[in-house]
């Protein structure tokens, strides 16, 4: 059995599932810097809202963030500290799309490239890692 492979669950249409998929949620957070590269560049297809966008309990690993992940791992530091990132990176994300539909490219690329966007993301993807790693270790 791989480190992520106990942390998977099939997910249904509108289930949160008690265990994240761990691997699932750090590429669903590398595909988004292609799609924000995407909608900055106006190469994207799709229209993408800030007010939404902006929300960390919306996506996959906010719902679990919000239900099952904070239940069973809440009183976690590292949990919690994810938590406040991914927050942080969603509001940086709806900054990039805001600064491209007002036209300010350059400042949707920076924010993208070398802002808050970047710091957040990164931490996110490497939080993830480590707790999935912590829960992986508490277990044996």
């Amino acid at each position: 059995m791989g480190l992520f492979d106990k942390f998977k669950a099939p997910v249904a249409a509108a289930a949160v599932p008690d265990d994240l998929d761990f691997m699932g949620a750090i590429e669903a957070h590398i595909r988004w810097k292609v799609r924000l590269e995407a909608y900055v560049s106006g190469d994207g297809a799709e229209k993408l809202d800030p007010a939404v966008v902006g929300k960390d309990d919306l996506c996959a690993l906010g719902k679990w963030i919000y239900g099952p992940g904070g239940v069973n791992y809440g009183a976690l530091p590292l949990f919690q500290s994810l938590k406040e990132t991914h927050a942080g990176f969603h509001q940086c994300a709806a900054q990039v799309i805001q600064s491209a539909d007002e036209g300010d490219t350059v400042k949707a690329s920076e924010i993208l490239s070398r802002g808050c966007y970047a710091k957040h993301s990164n931490k996110v993807k490497a939080e993830l890692a480590r707790l999935s790693i912590e829960l992986d270790n508490s277990e044996e």
